[in-house]
């Protein structure tokens, strides 16, 4: 009743203030009226009348400006004032201030730093022209055991729908390739793209110079030409005006530059599709695709990719639809193998964004709750330092400072500790910023590309303030409310601490609950990527390999081929301290695969039957230093036999001859023209597609022909002596050939691992970041508590109470309250963790090892943090405490 008594007065003192100066000045106008009107019937003009009227009432008016303009002053210098009072105050209690902003400056950083990258991969808008009418076009088949977005239409079937769709605006097919590009006397492999002419206008996405891909250009007879990024057009040609007459040697021919794509333009990023070429991070040049009638006729399964560009008020469901119906009238019109070819259209937006989205989810609510802990943290200390001022702001009171003074005077300091923590969160914002291109696991879209969010900041910036503003804004009130007869009464004061100690508590119960669901999380992510890093892949992380492709010359089978990787490995082979080499058509862990159908002889086999299926030269088992389970390798021999061995691994001996000897067991294509392979042996499991995906039914034939191969080498040499070796080797033999993705095959591994640790990395260290707030927050309360109860302490202690027991209250109390926390936290954490099952691997979401370490951690942690304020307790001289008022 004393506050709406006080507010109510306060506003009609403001009311009578108001309606004075506007009787003054309504007052003031119409003397001035009066005297204009009278020199009008005197002969003078209006205006001329009006300026004497002023003059003659000038100081009047003066008056009034004066008095406005003292009270502006009155104003400034009470801010300023308060100010400098403000800073005196808080650099006298230096440990409080610098804890104050720091918390608040983490929480401000971690929320900006994710948030900004949020906006990065999820919501900025992409370098094209509408990309959410962008569409990708797939034909799934039911017959074949693979994911849906990996097989696009057929050149055939795609320029058939193209011609006769009524749902796309525009539609486009392309290849992605690794480029031999030739610069300063080496060939260096670049992402490139073979494209057609309708590409770059699918995408909407115009040139910074020059001209792009037409349908021209995309006639095979037509001379060679090439549109390049912006980076390539900067590093290569230092950005120069005449680079338009500028050529490129790109796999041993000659290219045109008639174009150069804008800075944000590199499509297709690795990122963008869901079955790149792994190679290929981002794409440096366009080149034309340039297919002849017989590959536009092919209706066979292509390395391409289809892309279209939605009509207006066409949704997916209606062209996927459309597309559905062209398909089965193909399958009817021009049955294939397989047949059954089905329709999927997906959003652009979705194929690259969406496999991000869950972890850019989960990262919004860890930070979210790291800024709720940091901002609860710096209410609490807030609390405490108001709350033990009370004896200053009753003093100031009893003196005769008004209420709005103290409150002001509190605000001010509070908005100092905001601003401060604002400044320190923008600072840490870039370091997080700085930091994330370092983490980049390189499978989340435009990661690199995350900048400040000023949005972002001023939101955290705002929580913060409205903490730091009602933290303070609580105890200045209930202070400035006291009589000076209450304030003399030392218990109600007392009763007002011990309000507040109340509301601490609350905050510091909070704050451990959301640690233990921050705890939990990245516990059961740390055991996930330790199961992840230490499951066995089949093959030796200390291997070198490396692709090589003979490129566009050797797209064809041909005799030359073989001869060349025969070459090569032969002459590796003879390299000082290359133990064993071979060849592989598809690298584990390279994002390459190749599946065929099988039929195994003696077995109940179904239809379209599947196996991952390799091309493997002899000694590459023995340089992945994979272990041969049963029979043998591949000799030299073996390339070239009509007996036509093959290798099954583990996986598909289990599979397809469970009770019987799979060496001498026949394996075919089909059972309509079987053309039967013998096995000879036997190899270890490997995990080709993925560190987290079990070992498939794998089959390896030998050969020396490709078009283009993984190398693996093992050799007790270093591997980048080893690499720079194999360079100069494929130099001597072709020197318009490059190797590309030289990697060891542990940075293979670190590579799958790669956004697993990513996300683990993160969620550990903010909720590392959370424990060390809620900490904070806990010994500040310890040690609010016992300055607090130091007169009841030195009672205690002086009716023969020992310090240890001293010590076990003060400790029992922070017990209480980690205990209550961690009981709310472990009831929310049932329910958290179960969004986490889709990130974790090898591990429950409600883990009962995960639980207890969490728990064990934050006891042990917890009690730590009150040990300090509970020795200084024990340690109260109770003839000091008495006399303490």
């Amino acid at each position: 009743m004393r506050s709406v008594r006080a507010f109510l007065m306060r506003f009609r003192t403001l009311s009578r203030r108001e309606r004075a100066d506007a009787e003054f000045s309504a007052e003031l106008d119409s003397h001035i009226a009066m005297h204009t009107e009278s020199g009008i019937k005197a002969g003078l003009n209006p205006a001329e009348a009006r300026r004497r009227a002023l003059l003659r009432l000038g100081g009047a008016e003066q008056t009034r400006q004066a008095h406005r303009e003292r009270r502006g002053y009155l104003w400034v210098e009470n801010f300023l004032q308060d100010l400098r009072y403000g800073m005196r105050t808080l650099r006298r209690t230096p440990g409080f201030t610098v804890t104050a902003v720091l918390t608040l400056g983490l929480g401000i950083g971690a929320c900006t730093a994710i948030f900004s990258l949020v906006n990065a991969v999820l919501i900025r808008s992409l370098p094209y022209g509408d990309p959410q009418r962008l569409v990708y076009l797939f034909t799934p088949s039911s017959r074949l055991k693979i994911p849906e977005e990996v097989i696009c239409p057929g050149y055939a079937d795609f320029y058939d729908m193209k011609r006769d769709s009524k749902s796309f605006a525009n539609m486009t097919t392309y290849e992605q390739a690794m480029l031999g590009l030739a610069a300063q006397g080496s060939v260096q492999p670049i992402g490139g793209a073979r494209v057609d002419e309708d590409f770059f206008s699918t995408l909407q996405s115009p040139p910074e110079l020059g001209r792009t891909i037409n349908a021209e250009d995309n006639q095979p007879s037509h001379s060679k030409v090439a549109v390049i990024s912006h980076t390539l057009w900067i590093s290569m040609f230092a950005g120069r005006t005449d680079v338009l007459r500028q050529t490129l040697q790109l796999e041993g021919a000659s290219y045109q530059i008639v174009g150069v794509m804008p800075p944000e333009f590199e499509y297709p990023f690795k990122t963008d599709l869901p079955y790149g070429d792994s190679h290929i991070q981002s794409t440096k040049i366009w080149v034309p695709l340039a297919l002849t009638p017989k590959q536009k006729a092919d209706r066979d399964i292509a390395n391409n990719v289809a892309l279209a560009r939605l009509r207006p008020g066409v949704s997916i469901p209606q062209a996927q639809a459309e597309m559905s119906s062209a398909m089965a009238r193909f399958d009817r019109l021009y049955p294939t193998e397989y047949g059954d070819w089905g329709a999927l259209v997906e959003s652009f937006t979705g194929v690259s964004i969406g496999p991000a989205r869950p972890l850019m989810e989960l990262l919004i609510g860890t930070v979210v709750l790291v800024l709720l802990i940091a901002c609860g943290n710096a209410a609490n200390l807030l609390l405490a330092r108001a709350t033990g001022r009370a004896r200053e702001l009753g003093v100031r009171a009893a003196l005769g400072a008004g209420r709005g003074r103290m409150i002001r005077q509190l605000l001010t300091e509070s908005l100092l500790i905001a601003f401060a923590g604002g400044a320190v969160g923008l600072v840490l914002t870039f370091l997080f910023l700085c930091l994330l291109p370092h983490l980049d696991p390189g499978n989340i879209p435009r990661l690199n590309e995350s900048t400040l969010d000023v949005r972002v900041l001023l939101v955290a910036l705002t929580v913060s303030i409205l903490t730091s503003v009602f933290s303070s804004l609580f105890p200045a009130i209930a202070v400035s409310r006291m009589h000076l007869t209450d304030f003399l009464r030392t218990h109600e004061v007392t009763g007002r601490a011990a309000a507040h100690s109340r509301v601490q508590a609350i905050l510091i119960v909070a704050q451990t609950a959301m640690v233990v669901v921050l705890l939990a999380g990245a516990g059961l992510l740390i055991r996930s990527y330790i199961n992840v890093v230490t499951v066995d892949t089949g093959f030796s992380q200390s291997t070198l390999s490396m692709n090589v492709s003979l490129g566009d010359r050797f797209r064809e089978p041909q005799p030359g081929r073989a001869a060349y990787f025969k070459d090569l490995i032969g002459k590796v082979r003879t390299l000082p301290g290359v133990n064993a080499v071979g060849a592989v058509s598809n690298l584990p862990l390279s994002q390459t695969e190749s599946l065929g159908t099988i039929w195994i002889d003696g077995f109940a086999n179904q239809d379209y039957q599947t196996t991952e299926a390799r091309t493997v030269t002899p000694q590459y088992f023995a340089a992945m230093n994979t272990p041969l389970i049963a029979g043998r390798d591949f000799t030299d021999d073996d390339a070239s036999s009509a007996a036509r061995p093959a290798i099954v691994n583990e996986k598909f001996a289990r599979t397809y001859f469970a009770n019987r000897n799979p060496i001498g067991g026949r394996v075919a294509g089909d059972n309509k023209h079987p053309d039967w392979h013998t096995i000879v042996g036997v190899v270890a499991d490997i995990r080709h597609t993925s560190l987290e995906e079990d070992p498939q039914p794998q089959m390896y034939t030998p050969s020396y022909d490709f078009g283009g191969a993984f190398i693996a080498v093992r050799s007790a040499t270093p591997p980048a002596t080893v690499a720079n070796e194999i360079r100069a080797t494929l130099k001597s033999i072709d020197p318009n050939l490059a190797v590309a993705d030289v990697h060891t095959m542990g940075d293979l591994v670190s590579i799958a691992s790669a956004r697993r640790r990513f996300q683990t990395s993160l969620l550990t260290a903010f909720a590392s970041i959370a424990l060390l707030l809620a900490l904070v927050g806990l010994y500040g309360l310890m040690a609010f508590s016992v300055n607090r109860r130091t007169r009841e302490v030195g009672i205690r202690m002086a009716l023969g109470a020992q310090r240890s027991n001293v010590l076990f209250l003060i400790l029992k109390n922070a017990a209480v309250l980690v205990a209550s926390g961690l009981v709310i936290g472990l009831a929310f954490t049932w329910a958290a963790t179960r969004t986490l099952k889709s990130f974790l691997f090898g591990v429950s979401e409600h883990d009962p090892v995960t639980v207890v370490l969490v728990c064990a951690l934050l006891i042990v942690c917890g009690l730590i943090a009150a040990l300090v304020p509970a020795r200084r307790a024990a340690s109260i001289d109770p003839m000091q405490a008495l006399r303490t008022e």
